[in-house]
């Protein structure tokens, strides 16, 4: 009989085809059972359930991790937590970081707008609420977990994730496989804890979060078992709106308090699942909405400047020389901050000729990023030396020759797996690379931290073959990682 060709990833023997066959069955099973799905069908409207799904893409057992890699990223995750609340609030720095990009990217200018027409540091929300996930791919020359991004906004997959983790648990149990080493995932707890702690912050015990989602969501399952979470854990109630909803439906109070209401239901709690790409603002409806909810008296997760935190150029710029230092005391956090930063160069002031040379001259070892979140948006190879061939040094911000709204990255080179990879009912063995997200809880209450803590993770796993990474976007499975020890 013939065998697939994965060998002891969870201690176990390789498995025979009957047996992965088996196994899809058994977790096409579980995913049912436990809410490992998405939707097959979607609605305009944020509030509408729908009644088809399967099961999310999923890899079919845990793939290999370093465990001093993965303890690494951990341990550094708070770390940029703490400081992305920090350059949030330090406007001097923000309008310096972002000076080009505003000018040149209208998505992040329609952001820092909002921001400024809200009153900048002075008409911010005393607290700061953040649902957060820095994602790293293990750099397989240094050996080390190499960050791709710092996401402060719509952090997804915190229940599925968790669902994911349990299902491998179980699956390598079922194979009799005791040597493996999965840790602990709890993102689906730490997401419906964060929200509750900023709920309770925020003391209104009749007060609602509002979620905000996409229209047409269809990873919406991952949504749902937070609000099952709050609700069965906490008792506090969740709204689910698009942004064009609350346009329509939403109102601040002219009041101090800026009370926010919902169909008539108060609002202490905003927490965005959406709105962090230009797909998401198709008319100025959905921009008159996100004011409405930054100007008002609700904690945001995230708030505009924490959104504005989150971008490629501020992570260039943190990573520069002197860039952690300004918000980072302690030389060994600094240090081991730094040794996750991949190779980052700016694309505007007098550094931006050099690094276009870089580019250019070996395009297969960067990649091109602009200031976007999901999957999808980065350049790489011949689309790479394209855009960066565009380049003129002294065209005029927003020119096609202008290249601000971008940052030019170190190419991660992860090591390869074989994963059985399983999507839309269809098993299929390929070679693979793997990324990892380590979840986060934040919460300010004015000038005190009142809650810092990592809480689960993610491994996003995608065939070899492809650049991209997200899942929503179709590129890869959820995955957990295996713990391995050399």
């Amino acid at each position: 009989m013939s065998t697939t060709r994965l060998d002891a990833v969870t201690g176990g023997p390789a498995l025979t085809d009957d047996e992965a066959t088996a196994l899809r069955h058994e977790a096409i099973s579980y995913a049912a059972q436990h809410g490992l799905l998405v939707a097959t069908e979607s609605s305009e409207s944020g509030a509408t359930m729908p009644s088809t799904f399967t099961h999310a893409p999923i890899a079919l057992l845990p793939t290999p991790f370093p465990a001093d890699v993965f303890a690494l990223a951990t341990r550094v995750a708070p770390l940029f937590a703490s400081v992305s609340d920090a350059v949030s609030r330090d406007d001097a720095f923000l309008r310096e970081t972002l000076a080009g990009v505003i000018r040149a990217d209208d998505f992040t200018r329609r952001v820092w707008d909002i921001y400024e027409r809200c009153g900048g540091q002075e008409g911010r929300h005393p607290m700061e609420l953040g649902v957060l996930r820095t994602d790293y791919m293990l750099d397989a020359p240094s050996g080390l977990p190499l960050q791709v991004e710092v996401n402060t906004v719509s952090t997804s997959f915190m229940a599925l994730s968790t669902r994911v983790s349990q299902m491998h648990r179980r699956a390598i149990e079922w194979l009799g496989a005791e040597r493996a080493r999965l840790p602990t995932n709890s993102a689906l707890e730490l997401a419906a804890e964060t929200l509750h702690a900023g709920w309770r912050a925020m003391n209104d015990d009749d007060a609602r979060v509002l979620m905000v989602v996409q229209p047409c969501e269809r990873n919406v399952f991952d949504q749902r078992m937070i609000e099952a979470a709050l609700w069965e854990r906490h008792g506090v109630k969740t709204i689910r709106a698009t942004l064009r909803e609350i346009a329509s439906d939403a109102v601040v109070a002219e009041d101090d308090a800026k009370t926010l209401t919902y169909r008539g239901a108060r609002v202490s709690v905003v927490y965005y699942r959406a709105g962090y790409a230009p797909t998401d603002y198709p008319s100025e409806a959905e921009w008159d909405a996100r004011l409405l909810l930054e100007r008002s008296g609700a904690v945001k997760s995230p708030s505009a400047a924490m959104h504005l935190a989150g971008t490629k150029k501020v992570q260039q710029t943190l990573a520069s020389p002197g860039g952690l230092e300004r918000f980072v005391e302690c030389e060994e956090d600094v240090r081991a901050m730094r040794s996750v930063f991949a190779g980052l160069y700016a694309l505007d002031g007098e550094d931006a000729v050099a690094a276009v040379e870089l580019g250019l001259n070996a395009p297969e070892s960067y990649v091109l990023k602009p200031q976007r979140e999901g999957g999808g948006n980065n350049l790489y190879g011949e689309a790479l030396r394209a855009q960066l061939a565009k380049f003129t040094p002294d065209a005029p911000i927003g020119s096609d020759g202008d290249l601000s709204s971008f940052i030019l990255m170190q190419r991660i080179l992860p090591p390869v797996n074989r994963t059985l990879c399983l999507r839309n009912g269809e098993m299929q063995e390929l070679e693979t690379l793997s990324e990892l997200g380590i979840y986060g809880g934040y919460l300010r209450v004015g000038e005190d931290v009142a809650m810092n803590v990592v809480g689960g993770h993610l491994l996003r796993t995608k065939a070899a073959s492809s650049d991209e990474g997200g899942v929503a976007a179709g590129y890869a499975v959820l995955d957990s990682p295996c713990l391995t020890f050399t």
